[in-house]
């Protein structure tokens, strides 16, 4: 621990990665995180990183093979073509942290919910990546519950300093102002509560109901605020989650080998072993018990801008009350491009559906099919890693079309377009 809380870096044991591991401090908890340094031909001095984000029990090491997939691809790509705009698109680092409760990261008994996650890695990304990295800008993807952390931290990162008036509320995860260096966001079948058009139009029309149309930074900024968070008793929550590991346990492999329907072979013992060895921690358990008593999350409409169920949806908007101010509530989201790469066969949701509902939300969400299960990323990485090259090389170019035409330099805020 002390030669990882000097942040020192170790190259992976499995020989088939060449990743390097390092340490960092999050409010002084000790956490590991992976690091990956591509290399590129780029005639600019931009860095451009991207930064993944694991689901619910898995750790930064269900990053390798994208990782690895990543790098064949863009040497590919740069070999194939000698323009400057293809290396221009292509990502310099790749880091991708374990979530604290999950992988190497100390498992401290604290609340776990999706807004300390967002935070964390939120965090994680000013200090490390832009920090200690140089990053310019940087896009995110994450699987699962490590998707919908990420739509939260790229939603934070617009909350810019100075971005409002006197009376007005700026709400973010954590409190924090964001970086605005994030200038995409991709999703490996994400969670997340989606809305549909037709369902923020039945609330609407049911009166009872309205208030459940204010987004929770509208709730949180309002006079009567959140409603209680009523868990069970803290033994009860123990024993069910000690229960909950106990029969896990003994099964990770089959479950994963489940969600790997297109490629079961990918879900290998390494996987199970890894997923094993991180639930045997001291401390495993408090994540299973923050599962009782999570508060009300963001909704994807939220946090993505959409254009129905967010604060951008004018029938939703309302005045914060707070302090006896009448301004406006001003939150978080991530109004840029997003690339939904989706596994279609996944067994824990209709895929498909969840793919058309948020590329129904608002222009520039893409979606990319993947034959593949809950995590295309690492059962199919050559097709997930091909799907966010292409997208990722678009987004570059009409960056630049857009700062060229503007006459004016590359900046993160400038990338907040895009066309389905």
């Amino acid at each position: 621990k002390l030669l990882a809380a000097a942040a020192t870096t170790c190259t992976a044991n499995d020989d088939t990665t060449k990743l390097e591991y390092g340490y960092w401090r999050w409010h002084g908890f000790l956490c590991r995180y992976a690091k990956k340094n591509l290399t590129t031909h780029k005639t600019n001095n931009k860095k451009d990183a991207l930064l993944l984000v694991h689901g619910f029990g898995a750790s930064s090491t269900q990053w390798q093979r994208s990782i690895q997939a990543l790098e064949e691809q863009q040497q590919q790509q740069e070999a194939s073509s000698t323009a400057s705009s293809t290396a221009s698109s292509l990502f310099d680092q790749v880091l991708a942290p374990d979530l604290i409760g999950f992988g190497h990261c100390e498992k401290p008994a604290l609340t776990y919910t999706q807004y300390l996650w967002s935070g964390f890695v939120s965090d994680f990304a000013k200090e490390v990546g832009i920090g200690n990295e140089s990053w310019d800008t940087f896009v995110i993807g994450g699987n699962s519950i490590g998707g919908y952390t990420s739509m939260g931290v790229a939603a934070d990162d617009s909350v810019k300093v100075g971005d409002n008036d006197d009376n007005d509320v700026v709400v973010s995860s954590m409190g924090a102002p964001g970086s605005n260096r994030c200038i995409g966001l991709t999703l490996f079948n994400s969670a997340g509560n989606i809305r549909t058009k037709e369902e923020i139009a039945a609330m609407r029309r049911a009166e009872k109901e309205s208030d459940s149309l204010l987004t929770v930074a509208q709730m949180t900024a309002t006079a009567g605020g959140l409603p209680p968070c009523s868990p069970p008793p803290r033994p009860v929550a123990r024993l069910f989650g000690n229960a909950l590991l106990a029969y896990l346990r003994p099964n990770i492999g089959p479950i994963c080998k489940k969600v790997y329907p297109t490629n079961p072979d990918a879900a290998d013992d390494a996987l199970a072993k890894h997923i094993l060895r991180d639930s045997l921690d001291p401390g495993a358990v408090n994540v299973m018990i923050s599962g009782s008593k999570l508060p009300i999350p963001r909704t994807a409409n939220e946090l993505l801008g959409a254009d129905f169920g967010s604060a951008l949806d004018a029938a939703a908007a309302v005045p914060s009350s707070t302090n006896g101010a009448n301004g406006a509530v001003k939150e978080g989201m991530f109004t840029g491009p997003v690339l939904v790469a989706q596994g279609m066969l996944d067994p824990l949701n209709d895929a498909k559906s969840r793919a058309t509902m948020l590329s129904d939300l608002r222009k520039g969400i893409t979606v990319a099919p993947i034959h593949g299960g809950h995590c295309p990323h690492d059962e199919m990485p050559h097709e997930s890693m091909r799907a966010l090259l292409q997208w990722n090389t678009n987004l570059q170019q009409r960056t630049a079309s857009a700062a060229a035409a503007q006459g004016a330099a590359v900046l993160p805020a400038t990338s907040s377009s895009s066309s389905k």
